[in-house]
């Protein structure tokens, strides 16, 4: 009697846990299908907005020139002193509405500086940052030194350079071109010419002491020189170089 009694147990018990175990499995059922009906309903009540794409700024380290000459202590200089000043102009425009026109005098040794406020320490990106720039000829086939200049803090308040030609990036036209320069092809020495001794001095440039961008010309390397530029910044990555072997030619330490 006793056996009998435990078999029928385990019968109803066995019997009570299979029903529970199919209510439960209904119950999720049921409760998984209100969930979607839920999730139906919102997918056609919100529209899911395209993810934004990547902001180019975040990778700007410096904005040396975009739409005006650098706000809050930022100037430019041009040499000699007989040089048209650089101006602004909406004539063209490659990013937002102005660029800065610039002529330099084609008979002689002559450039425009565009010069921050302060400067900037661009020492952490110089195996991955670019100087980036847009410019247009007016005549195309103009040849120019692409430049950047310290603070002069190692050389007694005279700005030291480190100088890329031109032509290494390809024929300036009349149509705008993107310019992108890995700084470590400007290599580490800069130089500055000591008007005193009428002689060039050459010193390791202070990367930690960016000032700014400048544009020069050689003496008699155009007939007539006049270009503009927009939207001048470093950026901590950029392109690989993808111009002429061999660079940088002299400015290494």
């Amino acid at each position: 009697m006793y056996i009998y009694d435990m078999s029928f147990r385990n019968f109803a018990l066995n019997r009570i846990i299979s029903v529970s175990l199919v209510m439960l499995l209904l119950f999720s059922v049921a409760s998984f299908a209100a969930f979607g009906n839920y999730r139906d309903r919102d997918s056609q009540r919100f529209v899911q907005k395209t993810p934004k794409p990547f902001h180019a700024d975040q990778d700007v380290l410096v904005i040396i020139m975009r739409e005006g000459i650098p706000r809050g202590g930022g100037y430019t200089y041009q040499y000699p002193r007989e040089n048209p000043e650089p101006r602004m102009t909406d004539r063209y425009a490659m990013e937002g509405d102005l660029s800065m026109e610039i002529e330099l005098i084609a008979s002689d040794f002559s450039g425009v500086a565009i010069c921050i406020a302060g400067s900037a320490d661009v020492t952490p990106y110089l195996e991955t940052g670019v100087l980036e720039f847009w410019i247009k000829g007016n005549k195309g086939g103009e040849v120019a030194q692409y430049v950047l200049v310290d603070d002069g803090v190692r050389s007694n308040g005279e700005s030291l350079q480190v100088k890329i030609g031109s032509k290494s990036f390809g024929e300036i036209t009349t149509e705008w071109q993107r310019i992108s320069i890995p700084l470590k092809l400007f290599g580490d020495m800069g130089v500055y010419w000591d008007a005193k001794n009428q002689r060039e001095v050459f010193m390791p440039f202070s990367w930690s002491n960016l000032k700014g961008f400048r544009i020069e010309v050689r003496k008699d390397d155009n007939k007539e020189f006049k270009v503009w530029l927009d939207d001048i910044v470093i950026k901590k990555v950029g392109e690989e170089y993808k111009g002429p072997a061999g660079y940088p030619f002299r400015n290494v330490l």
